[in-house]
């Protein structure tokens, strides 16, 4: 059962991902400065976390693994939407 979620947590994260992407093309943004890295340093720590599910911090891998992507999918999903807010009071 894990394993399905798993094929759809990549999914989703290939799919957030090329969103991202086309946002960071398509709207300049300040905001991005803050959002990159973060995404950045999810992204990175979801490739060197062991496919075994072991304890890595006290933690199963499997655990760590989906709780990064969705904390991944919640700060695109944000970071599309204060790049498109306008800032403009007037």
């Amino acid at each position: 059962m894990l394993d399905n979620f798993q094929f759809i947590f990549k999914v989703l994260f290939f799919i957030s991902t090329l969103m991202w992407a086309g946002n960071i093309l398509l709207f300049r943004s300040e905001r991005q400065i803050i959002v990159n890295p973060v995404l950045f340093i999810i992204a990175s720590v979801l490739v060197v976390l062991p496919d075994a599910n072991i304890l890595v911090f006290g933690m199963e891998a499997d655990d760590i693994r989906n709780t990064l992507y969705i904390c991944y999918y919640l700060i695109v999903i944000w970071g599309l939407i204060i790049t498109r807010r306008k800032t403009d009071l007037f």
